[in-house]
């Protein structure tokens, strides 16, 4: 073996030496999950209930930090700028990494090469929802409307370039309809409108949706994942009348760039177990969530696998943010 070789092998030992000790003494201090949303969202809600156990189990405080901005792009950098020693975490929707960077003309980060994929936790079933006046109360009825009203019944979304968006335009190109595309800041508000008839239909979460369902106001179409959902296993998915159809949001945490394998590796063990607890798994059902624990390799095929899928039905469908 050449100098050369001998001190690369050497510094790998050392390298891995370092990680293991690290991960024996980690964590000694607590721990800081930004999540680049508001409170009281998904993202928040399962940072939260997850993180809650882990601490116990670690025997550190995990302090939840909401840093809001530019559809999550804001506390994504701040993670993406962090010391990577596994005391910053982040906790987010997918669309962070999977849809901002293909509609964002100047992303600050690189979304699959500044992040350690730690684990995924749980999917976000979206559903299409429908005001009781629209003629159509399952989604076959709703896509024959369509056809015979090209561009005349709309959906409304969270906004442009959001998964809400995403799934429209894919339901447009997969079904061969012409559903118009409302966006809205925010899905409180499409949901608001669409439970008082000023819009026919839209895409939302369930723990939005519940409240306009439950008053008789708003009919649950179909959902947009490939199957049906744990939290409502009678309504439909989308892909039962449209095969091969399939937009489902996860939340999960990643770590920078860089931060050692063992500590990664402990970090979601934690959380694994974590969701293996019952009353943890009922009470982030019980927010609309199903969970689906992937980890760290395979969770990292998810993501690149999943920028891909997004970045294609972005340009195929021309979605801008403007």
């Amino acid at each position: 073996m050449n100098r050369s070789l001998f001190a690369a092998a050497l510094s790998t030992l050392a390298l891995m030496a370092t990680g293991a000790v690290c991960a024996q003494t980690f964590p000694s201090r607590s721990i800081r999950v930004i999540v680049p949303f508001a409170a009281g969202g998904a993202a928040d809600n399962m940072a939260r209930i997850a993180s809650e156990r882990v601490a116990q189990a670690l025997g550190q405080s995990i302090a939840i930090e909401n840093l809001t901005g530019a559809g999550g792009n804001v506390g994504a950098l701040q993670v993406a700028r962090a010391e990577p020693n596994g005391y910053t975490l982040m906790a987010t929707i997918d669309s962070v990494l999977t849809i901002n960077p293909h509609v964002t003309p100047k992303m600050p980060f690189d979304a699959i090469e500044d992040f350690e994929p730690l684990i995924k936790l749980v999917d976000v079933p979206l559903y299409l929802a429908a005001h009781r006046s629209f003629p159509g109360k399952t989604l076959p009825e709703a896509i024959a409307a369509a056809k015979s009203k090209p561009g005349q019944y709309a959906i409304g979304s969270s906004g442009q370039g959001s998964p809400h968006h995403i799934a429209i335009e894919l339901l447009n190109r997969s079904a061969g309809v012409q559903f118009a595309h409302v966006p809205y800041r925010g899905a409180a508000q499409s949901l608001a409108d669409l439970g008082g008839g000023h819009i026919p239909l839209a895409m939302g979460a369930y723990t939005a949706l519940r409240q306009f369902v439950e008053s008789g106001a708003v009919v649950i179409l179909a959902t947009t994942g490939p199957a049906r959902t744990q939290a409502l296993p009678n309504v439909p998915s989308i892909a039962e009348t449209v095969p091969g159809y399939s937009v489902t949001s996860w939340l999960g945490f990643l770590a920078p760039a860089k931060t050692p394998r063992p500590v990664l590796e402990k970090l979601a063990a934690e959380y694994a177990a974590a969701l293996r607890l019952p009353e943890v798994a009922e009470r982030l059902k019980k927010g609309g969530m199903d969970p689906a624990p992937v980890a760290l390799n395979e969770f990292g095929k998810l993501l690149r696998a999943d920028h891909a899928r997004m970045g294609k039905i972005v340009r195929d469908a021309a979605i801008t943010l403007n």
